[in-house]
């Protein structure tokens, strides 16, 4: 029997060709599925004509769904519901093969199919065989059906050496289809040429990685944070960040086509250590700005913070200047893009909420918010069941844009890219616009709760 699902479920079979689903002329009305999930259908309500339009999605021999066949029209939503339903119904009884709609460009990626010999990496085979991972292994597969690989090495690396710097790009990936950007799949150098309307952008990805380059022990844990913090803070995990960045601004992607002439940047994400991305990310914009913060007290008595300006970052015998956006070459560079949320957590809560995984699996994430009070130094703390009705997340909520103030080409404003946290020097101080209480840092936690347990009696 065909049943409705919901919004995210929709989004997640077919993002790769309606971006992040607001359209100005369309608006969504209800979503269905086939029992099987062979089969997705839509209803789309059209002002200007005031009538409806029902949609069918089939998957293409590339496994991605498409529409199939043409857009009908309808009166009522009654009557479009209804056809839908009499339709998705028509096709489970189906005793012959289903028609698939035609392909548009290469193939994606199927990344848990392993055909070489090469050692696993740990994080991937929990992603492959954990139960607990099935909800992000799901709407990874999902992605993949979408990612052309342009080097022939992406599935090997996501699934061996590569694993976390990967997912650092299936995650900008499936982020910049939820801004509504069209990914020109053919480019190769830097990672993501990126469109929309007339505009483009292009992107190289990079990570911050741990310098033995050894396989995480998944049972050890994330990593503590460091006794001496703030002296990490300011010193080490500088140098960290600043290490690939350079790297990336020596390959002077700016000086070649198609990206001359247009606005660059530089995404970088952090896995120097098992789950530093969770508190590692203060150090980026000290880093690229050169400014750290101090604690002094407030008219009330209470610490705020107040800008520390920084000359220089030193680890052990290195020491490398402040302030990356300062540096020569770096006007070349127009942002640093950043988030802590690319790695399996990320992938596990979205594919929670667009139904995937275990029905006995609950996903709760808890955290810390941003403090939107003037000079805050500690920020709100939440504790919440991703499947609670009042909790809420989209693709992009993590994403950080870091302006450069000295950039030739400055990337553009916030309307551009909406939902993101955007760092800018304006009059000589850091500001930062965004929601109010977007979330700083987060763990998820997944734990099997069977049906009619103990716990489920008491209730």
């Amino acid at each position: 029997m065909p049943t409705q699902i919901t919004k995210q479920r929709f989004d997640a079979f077919t993002f790769g060709i309606r971006g992040d689903g607001e359209d100005k002329i369309w608006q969504d009305v209800s979503y269905w599925s086939t029992h099987g999930g062979e089969a997705l259908a839509a209803l789309f309500y059209v002002e200007k004509a005031d009538a409806f339009l029902g949609a069918i999605f089939l998957r293409d021999d590339h496994q991605r769904f498409r529409v199939f066949p043409p857009l009908v029209p309808f009166r009522t939503k009654r009557a479009g519901e209804a056809s839908i339903v009499e339709k998705l119904a028509s096709i489970e009884g189906r005793k012959t093969a289903l028609n698939r709609p035609d392909c548009e460009g290469g193939p994606g990626v199927d990344l848990f199919t392993v055909t070489h010999d090469a050692p696993l990496n740990p994080i991937f085979e929990n992603i492959c065989d954990s139960e607990h991972s099935r909800a992000a292994k799901e709407m990874l597969s999902e992605i993949g059906h979408w990612f052309e690989d342009r080097d022939g090495n992406f599935v090997r690396d996501f699934q061996t050496t590569g694993t976390s710097a990967r997912l650092w790009e299936l995650y900008l990936f499936r982020v910049f289809r939820d801004l509504g950007f069209n990914i020109d799949p053919a480019a190769a150098s830097p990672d993501f040429a990126l469109s929309k309307d007339e505009l483009k952008l292009f992107v190289e990805a990079t990570t911050a990685n741990s310098g033995d380059q050894k396989y995480i022990d998944l049972m050890a844990g994330p990593a503590p944070r460091p006794d001496d913090f703030w002296r990490f803070i300011e010193n080490d995990m500088p140098i960290i960040f600043g290490s690939p960045l350079y790297t990336k601004q020596k390959k002077e992607y700016w000086k070649k086509e198609p990206v001359k002439g247009n606005p660059f940047a530089i995404a970088i994400a952090d896995f120097h250590a098992p789950g530093s991305m969770t508190w590692s990310h203060i150090a980026l914009s000290i880093y690229l700005y050169g400014v750290s913060v101090s604690r002094v007290p407030g008219p009330d008595g209470k610490d705020i913070a107040i800008a520390k300006p920084l000359g220089t970052h030193k680890k052990g015998d290195k020491e490398i200047p402040a302030g990356f956006f300062s540096q020569p070459g770096t006007e070349h560079i127009s942002a640093v893009i950043f988030s802590n949320a690319g790695t399996k957590a990320k992938f596990t809560r979205m594919g929670t909420l667009a139904g995937f995984g275990g029905i006995d699996m609950a996903v709760r994430r808890a955290g810390v918010l941003s403090n939107p009070e003037p000079g805050a130094l500690d920020g709100i703390r939440f504790d919440i069941n991703v499947e609670n009705p009042e909790y809420h997340e989209n693709w992009r909520d993590e994403l950080e844009i870091y302006h450069n103030p000295n950039a030739l080409i400055p990337w553009p404003d916030e309307t551009v890219t909406p939902g993101a946290t955007h760092f800018k020097e304006e009059d000589g101080e850091l500001v930062w616009r965004g929601r109010p209480f977007r979330v700083l840092t987060s763990s998820t936690v997944v734990e099997k709760r069977p049906p009619f347990s103990e716990a489920d009696k008491l209730l």
